[in-house]
Formats: C-alpha cells, structure tokens, sequence
C-alpha cells in the first residue's frame, strides 16, 4: 500500500521538489516494504504557496515509456510565482500532469437525500449531547447551531460534518466519534469520510472528485455582510457559533486541518469580507504565513492571538484550540461557586468590534468596560 509517510519527527519531511522548502515535503511510503518512491512523488505542506502535490499513479504514468513522455511533451505548467522546477525530463513531465489536472478539474458533488437522512438520531449523537451539556441553560441555541450547520448522525453515533459549498452542493461529509462527557475524540474510532464509505460500497463512481470547502461554508449565502472567522476543527466553529455573547456577529468556518488553509481557498471567500483567522496554538506561524500572502492577495484578513497568548507551553505541544478555551470557560460559567474572569474574551471582543469597523477603539473601550487590574 502506498501512503503519505506519517509524522514521526523532522527526518519524515524533506524538501520540496518545487519550491525548494526544506521540512516541509512528505514523500509517498511502501507500507510493506518501509521504501520511499522517487524524490519527487509527495505532497508539500506550504499550500498557500506551492501547492505541489504529485500521486503515486501520476508518478509511475509519467515514467511508463518514451510514447507518454511525447504524449505530454507540449503540456503547458501553471507554476507558482517565483518557482523554477528543475530536475529530469520525466520529473518535469510528472509536475506538468499534476498543475493541468489541478487546473482543470472539476469538483464532484453528494446526492442531497443522504444529508437529509441524517438530520436525526441526536439522543444518539455523542457530539449534540456533549453540546447541550455544556451550554444546559441554553438548549435552543445548541439546537438552532445543529440546524444551521447540518450536522448529521452517524450510524454508531458520530457526529457528520457536512462540507456544503455556497451554492449549496454537498461537496462530502466527515464523520467523527465523540465522547459525550469530555467533548473529545474517540482515540479507539479514526474519523472517515462519506465519499469515502460510498466508494468502498460502490455507491459512488472510482473516478469521484472531491475538492473540499470549508465547513460551514454555505452559511455565507444568508449572511452576504457578516465577517467571516475561521477555525481548525468543526467542533469549535460550532461551539464558537454558541458563544454569542463572547463574539459579535461573525460567521463561523472550519478548516478541517491545518494544511487545508490556502489562499485559493480563502478567495472563494470574496474580497470584500472581513476574515479573521483563529489559529490553533501549534499552527499561528503557519497561518500567520498565509495571512501575509492572503494581503498581498488583496484580502482584507487579520489574525487573532487570542490562543497564541493564551496557551502555555504545554496547551502549544498538544495543539490546544479554541473550542479548548471556550469550554474551560463556559465549564466556569456554569459553575456558580467560580469567578468566572471576562478580561481574555472582552479584549478579544473589543479587537474585533474595532477591527469589524463598526467602532473606534474610543466608541468600542466605552461601549465595553474592561476590568481594572
């Protein structure tokens, strides 16, 4: 079985074939044999920037004779700006496959009904009855979060996060077991993908293709004016959406994984709203990266160190986020024998009704009055 190479410390990145990165590439593995494919078959992880990602099979297509390599001898590259790919003529022709396909390609999209028939079971959906034991004095609002993002239940219990484009299509759905006590994932069940289940029951066609959106990014259409903020995980979008009286109105997107933050994504956003990134603890300098070119891009965006200046060594190794912070908080809220401290979450609140430009700093500072000490 070929594979990405898990991350098992430095020596498992290498560098880019592209853009030249070091510890930023992650070459395809042998599973049975522990051996590398050539140099240039991986993935590298500066999306926002290089984005090159060549398969396996797109590898062995470009060495399998003289009459493939002629086939594709005039293929035009899309390269980023300011990368000179160098290398054999066969590793040049394999780039060449990877940024046509990655031009041309177009999005494939789920049968709406198996999202429909989903939308139940959430005395069974580990994830809602975590929610609405977290926020017990405000079932409405947890209810009204499931509603608008569509979370599904999975037929032992997980939670379906639905990636729904803003035109509406169902691009997949991903699935994830939570313990319904601490709010955390299930290390013994490994999340897994709707596409993918559909494929491996040949309920969908082999050649699917799948370009994922951000999660939560259909809630746009209804909301053309509100700034946008973006997270990791789903889990915290939808606890953050909760959290209203912490937030002025933002609408609230998911990532799904660190890598997934590009810049080609971040301009389906449009460049006339407000973005604002929460990075979890152990990815500020990575998105903070992407914020910078997103700017060049044009992109009105800003960064939040909200985490960044919260967590402590140890939250930043196990990549505490903010749907961490959100529930030891809210866990004192609903505790009325502890002093529940606002200073963090008010100055967060007063950055974004200023950076929002709905306020001065002056109008903001006396429309919030932030504690003295």
């Amino acid at each position: 079985m070929l594979t990405l190479e898990k991350y098992s410390g430095s020596a498992s990145r290498h560098r880019c074939p592209a853009c030249g990165a070091k510890k930023r590439f992650t070459r395809y593995i042998d599973t049975k044999t522990g051996r590398y494919l050539a140099d240039n078959v991986g993935r590298c992880d500066r999306e926002s920037s290089c984005g090159y990602h060549l398969k396996p099979g797109e590898h062995f297509a470009a060495n399998s004779g003289p009459e493939y390599l002629q086939a594709f001898s005039n293929v035009r590259t899309r390269r980023k700006p300011g990368i000179v790919w160098q290398g054999s003529n066969a590793e040049n022709v394999s780039k060449a496959i990877y940024t046509q396909r990655t031009a041309t390609r177009k999005p494939d999209f789920i049968d709406k009904r198996l999202l429909i028939a989903s939308l139940r079971d959430y005395d069974r959906n580990a994830f809602v009855q975590f929610l609405l034991g977290l926020f017990p004095f405000d079932p409405e609002a947890v209810l009204a979060a499931v509603s608008e993002y569509k979370i599904g239940t999975g037929r032992n219990g997980e939670a379906i996060f639905w990636q729904i484009d803003q035109e509406r299509r169902i691009r997949t759905g991903k699935l994830i077991a939570y313990d319904p006590k601490t709010g955390k994932r299930r290390k013994d069940r490994s999340p897994s993908w709707i596409h993918s289940t559909l494929k491996q029951a040949g309920k969908l066609l082999g050649s699917f293709e799948l370009q994922q959106c951000f999660f939560g990014e259909h809630l746009l259409h209804d909301r053309p004016g509100l700034p946008v903020a973006i997270v990791e995980s789903e889990k915290s979008a939808v606890i953050a959406s909760i959290c209203k009286g912490v937030f002025p109105d933002l609408v609230w997107l998911a990532t799904g994984g660190k890598s997934n933050l590009n810049i080609e994504r971040l301009r389906t956003l449009g460049y006339l709203r407000k973005i604002i990134l929460y990075p979890d603890a152990d990815g500020f300098g990575r998105w903070k990266d992407i914020r910078d070119t997103a700017r060049r891009d044009g992109l009105d965006i800003s960064i939040s160190t909200l985490i960044e200046r919260y967590a402590n060594n140890a939250d930043k190794r196990e990549g505490c986020d903010l749907a961490d912070f959100l529930i030891a908080r809210q866990r004192e809220l609903n505790d009325p024998a502890n002093r529940y401290d606002l200073r963090d979450l008010i100055e967060e609140r007063l950055a974004i009704m200023i950076f929002d430009g709905r306020l001065t700093e002056q109008e903001a500072k006396a429309a919030i009055i932030l504690p003295s000490g």
